[in-house]
């Protein structure tokens, strides 16, 4: 299926949570937020919500600066 990562077109795996499509794309769940169709999914959810074919996924790193 074909999803948008911060406005990149991906191929994933269909029936994938939000958890897995972070493992499938190698990326530290550390330090990290993520929207999905502009709405914030909280950290505790990422197991649950499902990834649909075509939603626009933006991810987030935090930085640290001064």
């Amino acid at each position: 299926m074909t999803i948008n990562i911060n406005n990149q077109q991906q191929k994933i795996l269909e029936n994938s949570t939000l958890l897995e499509l972070i493992q499938q794309q190698e990326i530290s769940v550390q330090g990290i937020a993520i929207a999905i169709n502009n709405v914030v999914i909280p950290k505790q959810q990422w197991e649950a919500v499902y990834v649909k074919e075509h939603d626009n996924i933006i991810i987030i790193h935090a930085t640290q600066g001064g």
